[in-house]
């Protein structure tokens, strides 16, 4: 009996779904990681320059949390400024989930997975809203 060709789209259907699920539930606990503790500062009043890395700054947390948030530039949209960060994924020994991805991407550890706006001289809540929305994405 031949093999049957339309099995192989719901398979790949639902490993896509698996893998989502999966990039979801890590991107929670890296927003977690940002706003339980000092981190959720950095993005709004970032404290590096364009294209430094405002979050983790440790090679061991960058290593741990597989991504990595790049300080862009500050933006205006409808008349609010906001502070704008590129979420990248990290280099070496990372997470399955972000290794899969940065696998994938064309441009490697340069690929930009996300862009989050947090509001400028935000709250922690504005950071933990800017990195929910953004993450949604990936």
């Amino acid at each position: 009996m031949a093999p049957n060709k339309d099995l192989h789209i719901p398979i790949l259907v639902i490993f896509n779904s698996l893998l989502t699920l999966e990039m979801q539930r890590f991107l929670a606990t890296v927003t977690e990681a940002v706003v339980s503790g000092p981190g959720w500062k950095k993005f709004v009043k970032p404290t590096v320059g364009r294209g430094n890395t405002a979050w983790p700054r440790s090679p061991d947390e960058q290593q741990r949390h597989g991504v990595r948030y790049d300080f862009d530039k500050e933006v205006t949209r409808d008349g609010k400024v906001y502070n704008k960060f590129q979420m990248q994924p990290n280099a070496g020994k990372v997470p399955s989930v972000i290794k899969t991805w940065r696998e994938k991407a064309p441009r490697g550890t340069h690929s930009v997975m996300a862009e989050v706006l947090v509001p400028k001289d935000g709250n922690e809540e504005d950071v933990e809203k800017a990195l929910n929305d953004a993450h949604k994405d990936i």
